[in-house]
C-alpha cells in the first residue's frame, strides 16, 4: 500500500528515537553541538517512520548522521535510500520561517524535507520536500513557503528509479546492478584498467552485464561509465562509454551500435563495432542536472540505460 498527502503529516516520536538522540548528542564536545545533533536525529527518525508507512526502503545505518565522526564534524540530517540516493531532513525550530542549509548538505542530495518542530519533541510536523534540482549550489536556506507538499517526495523518487545518477557515485551511492569496473568479467582486462587510471582529475569507473541477442546467439557483454570531475570549469564532468565482450568472448558482435541521446530524445555520437573490436567508446562532457541515454542496438534488439548528471 502506498499512501501520498498533500497537508502536513503528524509523527509522534517514540521513546527509541529519544533515545539514540540522547545517546548522539551526549558525544558532543558541546552543549551547542549536542542539540543540533539530537534534532538531527529526531528529524531523521521520523522521516524513517513516514517512509516506512509508504513501503519506501531506508537504510539510517548507511547514514553520515549515523557515522560518530561525521555527526561530530559535520551539521547533517540525512537519509539513506538505497539505489536512488540521500534525503536531507531538516530541522524546523519553532517560529522559524526558514530552514538553513549547511554547505555540506547542498550536494549529493536528492532533496529536502522540512520537518517542523514544537517545544513539546513527542511529536513533529513533515511540512513538504524540496526536490535537490531545484537549489543553487551555494544556496544558504529555504523558505518554508517555498517547499511543495509531500506528494513531490513521491514524484522524486519515481524520477531518480529511472535514472542512474552519476554524481552520486562520488559519494559511494551506486543502483543496483552496477559493479566497479574492477570486478566486472571483462575479457580485455588490461585494456579496461588503461582506461579506467588514465586519469589525473578524480574519476570512477562502474559497469554492468547487459545480454544482447537471443537464443544460442546472445552474448554478454559489459556497458561501462567512466565520470571525471572537471572542477575547474564549474562542475562539468567528463563521461566515456565503453562496451566490452565479457566472458572471455574475445569480440564484440558486428554491427553492435552505441548512440547518445540528449534529454530531448535526439541522437548525437554514435560507434560501431567492426570484425574484431574488443571494445568502442564514446567520450563528452555534461553539466549538472543534464539527462542522457546511452542505446546499444543489435539487429532488432534495443536496449537504452538513463542517466543524471
Amino acid at each position: 500500500m502506498t499512501l501520498t498527502l498533500a497537508e502536513p503529516l503528524t509523527v509522534y516520536l517514540t521513546p527509541e528515537a529519544h533515545q539514540y538522540a540522547g545517546q548522539f548528542a551526549a558525544e558532543q564536545a558541546t552543549p551547542e553541538k549536542g542539540k543540533q545533533v539530537y534534532l538531527n536525529t529526531l528529524a531523521v527518525v521520523a522521516v524513517q517512520t513516514y517512509l516506512k508507512w509508504i513501503n519506501i526502503q531506508t537504510a539510517i545505518d548507511q547514514s553520515d548522521c549515523w557515522s560518530p565522526s561525521s555527526r561530530a564534524i559535520f551539521n547533517v540530517a540525512d537519509l539513506v535510500l538505497p539505489n536512488i540516493g540521500k534525503l536531507e531532513c531538516r530541522p524546523v525550530l519553532p517560529g522559524e520561517k526558514e530552514f538553513y542549509l549547511p554547505p555540506e548538505v547542498t550536494e549529493n542530495r536528492i532533496g529536502y524535507l522540512a520537518v517542523q518542530f514544537e517545544e513539546d519533541l513527542n511529536e513533529v510536523q513533515l511540512l513538504g520536500f524540496v526536490s535537490g534540482r531545484k537549489i543553487e549550489q551555494f544556496q544558504e536556506s529555504i523558505s518554508v513557503s517555498e517547499i511543495d507538499s509531500l506528494d513531490t517526495l513521491i514524484d522524486e523518487i519515481d524520477w531518480y528509479q529511472k535514472f542512474v545518477n552519476l554524481r552520486q557515485w562520488f559519494g559511494g551511492i551506486f543502483q543496483t546492478e552496477w559493479q566497479p569496473s574492477e570486478l566486472l568479467p571483462v575479457t580485455n582486462m588490461r585494456s579496461l584498467r588503461k582506461a579506467t587510471s588514465d586519469s589525473e582529475l578524480p574519476s570512477i569507473s562502474c559497469g554492468k552485464i547487459i545480454n544482447l541477442g537471443g537464443g544460442a546467439t546472445q552474448q554478454a557483454t559489459i556497458l561501462v561509465v567512466k565520470v571525471t570531475a572537471k572542477f575547474e570549469e564549474e562542475d562539468e564532468i567528463d563521461i566515456c562509454v565503453r562496451l566490452y565482450p565479457a566472458n572471455e568472448i574475445p569480440y564484440l558482435p558486428a554491427g553492435l551500435k552505441v548512440q547518445i541521446l540528449d534529454e530531448s530524445g535526439n541522437f548525437g555520437m554514435e560507434a560501431e563495432a567492426r570484425e574484431a573490436d574488443d571494445w568502442i567508446q564514446l567520450e563528452f562532457g555534461c553539466q549538472p542536472q543534464e539527462q542522457f541515454t546511452v542505446e546499444m542496438n543489435l539487429g532488432e534488439q534495443v536496449i537504452r540505460e538513463n542517466f543524471v548528471v
